[in-house]
């Protein structure tokens, strides 16, 4: 996980913004639903994939495949932004 980027609830929205030199370099901030950030804060946290998915499963009624496919979705989908390496 790419450490430059924090998480914010900004008026009840989940926010990821860059800090330091990412915010010149990344001109803006993604919106995460409260599953995006639950699964953002368990890899900085640096949890793999797998316990990422475990957390989902204790938190939201979700099967632990797909809660693993959830987590491997939203991983794409930040190496994609270039908020994770």
């Amino acid at each position: 996980m790419n450490n430059d980027f924090v998480l914010r609830k900004v008026c009840g929205v989940n926010v990821v913004m860059p800090a330091g030199l990412k915010v010149k370099d990344f001109g803006g901030a993604l919106v995460l639903n409260d599953t995006g950030a639950l699964i953002f804060e368990q890899l900085q946290a640096g949890k793999t994939a797998e316990e990422t998915a475990t957390a989902l499963v204790a938190e939201y009624d979700v099967s632990p495949e797909k809660a693993l496919a959830d987590v491997q979705k939203t991983i794409d989908s930040l190496r994609e932004a270039g908020v994770m390496d």
